[in-house]
C-alpha cells in the first residue's frame, strides 16, 4: 500500500489546539479573546484521529492486530506529554494545597488519572487537574471500539453509527442550547455522541479514498477559521453548532485529505502539527500556573493583563510545545524499548505510514 502524508491535517490541528488555548486563556484572562466556536475544535480532533487512524492500522486491524497491542500502542503514543500535563496540574494544586487555597481532597483524582480513570471535581469535572484530558479519554474509548470492531466495521455500520450520533447531537443541541460539554459526568451523553459522529465519520471519509485536487492547502485552514471565529447570531447557537458538526468539518476534512502544502507552508503545517499534542495537554495547567503567580504572587488583578500579553502567552506555549513533542519523541523511544513491539507480517503491516505528529487527538 502507497504510503501517504496529511501534512494538511498538521496544520489543521495546530490551528485546531490555538482556538482551544485561547477559549481557556479567556475563562482565565478577561481581556483574552477567543473564537466563538472555539470548544467545537475537539469535534474537529476527533474527526481528523478517525481519519488518521484508519490509515495507521486498517492493514494491521485487517490482518488481526491483537486489541492489547493496538492499545499498547495507543496509550504509549499519548501517555508521557498527557502525564506531563497532569503532573503540572497535580504540583500546582500541591502548591495551592499548603497554601491552604486548596482541600487537600483536590489532589485524590492524581493517582487514578495517571491510567486514565476518571474522576469528579468539585464542578463534576472528569479530570480536574487538567480539564482537557476529558477528550483523551473519550478517544481511547472509540479507539478501543474501533480496534475491537474494525473486521465488521462495514460502511453500513459506519453509516449506523454516525445516524444514531447525529441524533444524539441533535437532541443535545436541542435541550441544552450547545454542544459544549463532556468534560463532565453530566455531559457524558453529549460526549459520546460527539466522538461517535466525527470519528467514525473521518473513518468513512478515509474510506473513500480521496484524490489529490489542485488548490491550496491554505483553504481548509482559512474555511477552519471562518468557521471558528463567524458570528451566526442570527442562527440559534444549537443549530450553528450542528451546521459546523454536519457539514462544514467534514467538508474540511475532505480538503486536508486531498490537499498538501509545499514550499515554505510545509514547514509551517509541520511545526503546527507537532506543536499542537504537547500544547493541548499542558496548556491549561501551564495557564493556571501563570494566572496563580500573577494573581497570588504578585497580587496583580488578572483583569488588568492586556491582550498582547496573552498573544506571548500563546506564542510561547506552542515554542515551548515544540521543545516539548522532541521530548516526546525520545521519552516514547525509550518506552517502546521497554516493551514487546506490534506484530509485523510483511511490507503491508509496516510501520504507519502516517508521520507521527499527527497520529494523535489534540
Amino acid at each position: 500500500m502507497e504510503k501517504r502524508l496529511f501534512h494538511t491535517i498538521d496544520g489543521l490541528r495546530g490551528l485546531a489546539a490555538a482556538a482551544v488555548v485561547l477559549l481557556h486563556m479567556g475563562m482565565i484572562f478577561p481581556h483574552a479573546w477567543y473564537p466563538p466556536g472555539a470548544y467545537l475544535a475537539v469535534d474537529l480532533f476527533f474527526g481528523l484521529s478517525g481519519f488518521v487512524l484508519a490509515e495507521a492500522y486498517a492493514a494491521r486491524l485487517e490482518a488481526g492486530l491483537p486489541i492489547s497491542a493496538f492499545l499498547r500502542e495507543r496509550v504509549l503514543r499519548l501517555w508521557p506529554l498527557y502525564t506531563l500535563g497532569l503532573s503540572i496540574g497535580a504540583a500546582a494544586t500541591t502548591v495551592k494545597v499548603l497554601c491552604h487555597h486548596a482541600p487537600v481532597s483536590a489532589l485524590f483524582s492524581f493517582p487514578l488519572a495517571l491510567v486514565y480513570f476518571p474522576w469528579s471535581g468539585s464542578q463534576g469535572e472528569l479530570y480536574p487537574l487538567n480539564l482537557p484530558a476529558w477528550s483523551l479519554f473519550y478517544e481511547l474509548l472509540v479507539n478501543t471500539l474501533m480496534a475491537a470492531t474494525w473486521r465488521r466495521l462495514s460502511n453500513q455500520a459506519l453509516a449506523g453509527l454516525i445516524g444514531c450520533c447525529a441524533l444524539g447531537l441533535v437532541a443535545a443541541a436541542w435541550i441544552t442550547g450547545s454542544l459544549n460539554a463532556g468534560f463532565t459526568w453530566g455531559g457524558a451523553p453529549i460526549a459520546v455522541a460527539r466522538v461517535g459522529f466525527s470519528f467514525f465519520l473521518g473513518i468513512l471519509l478515509w474510506r473513500a479514498r480521496l484524490r489529490p485536487i489542485g488548490f491550496s492547502a491554505w483553504v481548509p485552514m482559512t474555511i477552519l477559521v471562518v468557521g471558528l471565529v463567524a458570528d451566526m447570531a442570527p442562527v440559534p447557537h444549537g443549530a450553528a453548532d450542528l451546521l459546523a458538526v454536519f457539514l462544514l468539518f467534514p467538508l474540511i476534512i475532505w480538503l486536508s485529505g486531498s490537499v498538501q502544502p509545499s514550499g515554505p507552508s510545509l514547514p509551517v503545517f509541520k511545526a503546527l502539527g507537532a506543536a499542537s499534542y504537547a500544547v493541548y495537554t499542558v496548556h491549561e495547567p501551564i495557564l493556571q500556573c501563570i494566572a496563580s503567580v500573577i494573581n497570588k504572587g504578585f497580587g496583580i488583578s488578572l483583569a488588568t493583563i492586556p491582550l498582547w500579553d496573552c498573544v506571548a502567552m500563546l506564542i510561547g506555549l506552542f515554542l515551548l510545545s515544540l521543545r516539548l513533542n522532541a521530548l516526546d519523541l525520545t521519552v516514547r523511544h525509550h518506552l517502546r524499548r521497554l516493551v514487546r513491539p506490534l506484530p509485523s507480517s510483511g511490507p503491508i503491516l509496516a510501520a504507519p505510514s502516517y508521520r507521527p505528529s499527527s497520529d494523535r487527538p489534540g
